[in-house]
């Protein structure tokens, strides 16, 4: 039995589960990442040339085989972080395994994560049709903006007051009018720049904590949120 009391982030507790050979718990904490995560799996084989249709089933194909496979003993040193490894694995299952599945009818395979397709498309209208970098630039860069939705949900969460906190939110991110927020929220200068404050801290406490559960240990957080940040300024 692993003593989970000490601090495990999701993607070490998931290496740790399959060393144990504790399966059912494996795919558990395997499947919850992978929730997380089939967005930029979309968005990279959609601006690889796929249709919406094909690109469905190959994120779901994806996941499928990402779930099913012996896939953690060839991680290696390359599973420090979960995003690095599950583009890893994207690219080996579209250069070796999606041609052979393509072959079987469409609908036929495990539904591994929940795929919205129309949620699918539009996000990828909006977010990545227009881009200009590459297609791995592409998965980063949705996997970055994926870990900023979790924590600005999980934020909205915590609020008691959901309507004042759609108004202040474009303040976690510095592009916020100060002087509308005032008359929008009746709130003093004073009592606005508290809250603000208040907001901005415990985003960028949830934001570290989501990017904690996607790396092997607390000492790669810093650098994988460094690196997310480039992704968005580009």
């Amino acid at each position: 039995m692993i003593d989970h009391s000490f601090h495990t982030t999701r993607w070490s507790l998931v290496s740790q589960l399959r060393a144990s050979g504790d399966e059912l718990s494996y795919r558990v904490a395997l499947g919850e990442l992978c929730q997380r995560s089939w967005f930029p799996i979309y968005a990279y084989v959609r601006r690889a040339g796929m249709s919406a249709a094909d690109a469905e089933d190959a994120t779901q194909g994806f996941f499928e085989y990402l779930l099913t496979h012996e896939l953690m003993a060839e991680a290696r040193r390359e599973r420090g972080r979960f995003r690095s490894f599950l583009l890893g694995c994207l690219k080996h299952f579209l250069g070796n395994e999606w041609q052979k599945r393509q072959a079987k009818r469409r609908g036929g395979h495990l539904a591994a994560v929940h795929l919205d397709a129309l949620e699918a498309e539009e996000r990828y209208r909006v977010e990545v049709e227009a881009l200009s970098t590459s297609d791995e630039e592409v998965f980063d860069q949705s996997w970055a903006h994926g870990m900023l939705d979790r924590a600005m949900q999980q934020l909205r969460a915590e609020q008691r007051d959901e309507a004042r906190f759609d108004l202040l939110a474009p303040a976690l991110t510095g592009t916020e009018d100060r002087v509308a927020l005032r008359l929008a929220t009746g709130m003093t200068e004073s009592a606005l720049k508290v809250t603000i404050h208040r907001l901005r801290k415990r985003f960028r406490e949830l934001l570290r904590a989501a990017v904690a559960e996607t790396v092997e240990s607390e000492a790669e957080v810093d650098a994988e949120l460094t690196y997310m940040v480039a992704c968005l300024r580009r």
